[in-house]
């Protein structure tokens, strides 16, 4: 698996990464920062690894359409 793009919460604490797996389909999954001083890193969360598209562009189209927070809040990357 390869990670082709990241779409960052405009707060820095949330991140949707759209990844290529090995046999050539995309995907994304949906990453929330833990500032907890035992963690202090990414971690997944909600249920979007089954999203299986042809493209990026597609996955990314998804998770736009999936995820509340990448149109209400927006994104930087």
């Amino acid at each position: 698996m390869r990670f082709v793009r990241e779409l960052l919460s405009k707060d820095g604490t949330r991140k949707v990464e759209i990844f290529e797996r090995d046999n050539g389909t995309y995907g994304f999954e949906v990453l929330k920062f833990s500032d907890d001083p035992k963690e202090m890193c990414w971690m997944p969360y909600g249920r979007f690894s089954k999203c299986f598209a042809s493209s990026a562009d597609i996955a990314e189209r998804e998770a736009r359409e999936r995820i509340e927070w990448l149109e209400s809040n927006g994104e930087d990357a």
